[in-house]
């Protein structure tokens, strides 16, 4: 989306087993069982009848997950109609002009122009005469995807319908418009599902101990789909694995090492790529990062926590509250704060849980340690009865470590998401541009990594014998204002998109009317309505080469 970085609206501003422990925390045999280690012992029913259907696919949620993206895209059809603007004026002029040939992709700086897109953009154009209708679906079904992962995990976690029906709702939320309706942002989409899915494959690759070395084809197939999304997956990897060293998790070495050359040859060869690149921005101020840091720190400080605010409230309504004086910079800034607040709790909470679960056994790579150092018959016995007691709290996890590595890859992610769009976009020193809808997709995973870790806290009460009552009340009272808050944030966003989307079309319909005598206008008011401030010389080029295009396919058909 680098082609446009001006103003992007498309409205008009006017408009287990059934517990027989005793309830004060011993077995049967009398043995007192540390603290969260009863999970297995003294599950509800509910553990012991869904224990088989672990691993499975999560139908009902998927189902419901499937008619949430049906609904986005109802609302992608009736906000936009089939016509060329923005970004895809660029890619019409730079790869539509000329048959496609192998030779396209031997380009230095490939990597960046996201290889798979050529495949996509071949079927559109053979089967479709090059609509953007079929890359708005495509960008719908990617989303649809990306949430696979994230229901297997609440499945394997057990968590509540009504919180799996909460985090649904964030993921669906309408906080993304601007890639949706915008139809070449659809690749990004299906490159988050395949993040998704890298980041499962991690955590159960660490719940079940089982060999890293399969997952070492993610990156490679990462670099061909993500462009420069995937610096934040490769960062966010190489963070995990000095965590896990950091906490002695690590369990496959060879596995490791393989993984991280993978990744770090991966990062090797985009950075490469994006050597050879040649970008276009309009607005950008020829200033350098350490110029911004000096001299614009207030400028910094405001749009980091910009960012963060567009999590709660979207970014079309905070432009609304500051137009309409209802709230100053200030006011954003303690939102992002609010918000950032959240992160940092989550995040904390996640490290304390992650270096304290590696005191109790740290994982089977590690139990063997642990019994060679005991030498002595007594010792031995102890060994016997701390493994029985870990296989008790395991038994329906699958792991030591109850909150698991997905949670904490999405945090990761998602701030490394932040950060990088501060690096790709201080140039034009607006803080404004940090609460677009089009990094919402990537600011995301920050927020549902804290909301399942904010679930699975919640729910470790359940898997601790003898935990206080006032303990488990404080932390549902921390759980329902942190999802009442961020869910009437985004049923707000919702509503407001939804009843936005007869403007959005309007202003769509307005740039269908232009194309049809571009001639008539001036190069201002072509750049002006289609959104694209590179010359209306460039604008009419691109609409010839799509007719041709289209002229082309209905005569094969």
């Amino acid at each position: 989306m680098a082609g446009h970085e001006g103003k992007n609206r498309n409205i008009p501003v006017t408009g287990s087993e059934v517990s027989t422990a005793p309830t004060s925390g011993e077995e049967a045999s009398g043995e007192r069982v540390p603290l969260g280690q009863g999970f297995g012992a003294s599950a509800s029913c509910k553990h012991l009848l869904s224990k088989g259907k672990e691993g499975k696919l999560p139908v009902a949620l998927l189902l419901l997950s499937f008619l949430m993206a049906l609904a986005i895209l109802f609302y992608v059809l009736l906000s936009t109609t089939d016509v060329l603007y923005s970004d895809y004026i660029r890619l019409v002029n730079s790869y539509l002009g000329k048959p496609f040939q192998l030779g396209d992709l031997l380009q230095k700086d490939i990597l960046t122009r996201i290889p798979l897109t050529y495949f996509f953009r071949e079927i559109n154009r053979h089967s479709f005469g090059y609509t953007l209708i079929f890359d708005r679906a495509l960008g719908v079904l990617g989303l649809f995807l990306a949430s696979k992962p994230l229901l297997l995990f609440m499945r394997k976690k057990q968590l509540p319908f009504s919180q799996q029906l909460l985090f649904l709702l964030l993921f669906y939320s309408l906080n993304k418009w601007e890639m949706l309706l915008n139809g070449s942002g659809y690749i990004h989409f299906l490159a988050f599902s395949v993040f998704y899915d890298y980041f499962y494959a991690l955590d159960q690759a660490f719940s079940k101990k089982s060999s890293l070395l399969v997952l070492s084809i993610y990156p490679p197939f990462i670099l061909l789909v993500a462009g420069p999304y995937c610096l934040a997956v490769f960062l966010s990897c190489f963070a995990l694995f000095f965590f896990l060293a950091l906490g002695k998790k690590l369990w496959d070495m060879k596995g490791t090492i393989l993984l991280l050359i993978s990744n770090g040859l991966c990062l090797f060869l985009y950075l490469l790529s994006n050597h050879y690149a040649v970008y276009e921005y309009a607005g950008a101020e020829s200033i350098s990062l350490r110029e911004v840091l000096q001299n614009h720190l207030l400028f910094v400080v405001k749009f980091i926590f910009y960012g963060f605010s567009s999590m709660l409230v979207s970014g079309e309504n905070l432009e609304k509250l500051l137009r309409d004086g209802v709230i100053q910079g200030k006011g954003i800034v303690l939102i992002g704060a609010f918000v950032l607040f959240f992160y940092i709790f989550m995040t904390l909470l996640y490290l304390w849980k992650f270096f304290a679960s590696s005191g109790n056994g740290g994982g089977k790579a590690f139990a063997g340690k642990g019994k060679e150092g005991l030498s002595s018959e007594q010792g031995q016995e102890e060994a016997k009865n701390q493994i029985g007691k870990n296989s008790m709290a395991a038994e329906n996890s699958g792991e030591t470590f109850y909150f698991g590595l997905l949670p904490g890859l999405l945090l990761l992610h998602g701030l490394a998401s932040h950060a990088l769009v501060f690096l790709t976009r201080y140039m034009f020193l607006k803080e404004s541009y940090a609460f677009q809808s089009r990094y919402a997709l990537q600011y995301q995973s920050a927020l549902l990594g804290a909301f399942l870790l904010l679930f699975l806290w919640k729910n470790e009460n359940r898997a601790s014998l003898g935990q206080k009552a006032r303990t488990a009340q404080g932390r549902l009272a921390v759980c329902l204002l942190f999802s009442g808050i961020f869910l009437l944030g985004t049923l707000w966003t919702d509503r407001s998109e939804w009843g936005k989307s007869m403007y959005r079309r309007e202003h769509y319909e307005r740039m269908w009317s232009y194309s049809h005598d571009l001639s008539a206008y001036s190069d201002e008011e072509l750049e002006d309505v289609f959104e694209y401030r590179h010359g209306g010389e460039r604008i009419r080029k691109a609409f010839a080469i799509w007719e041709q295009v289209k002229k082309d396919w209905r005569e094969r058909r």
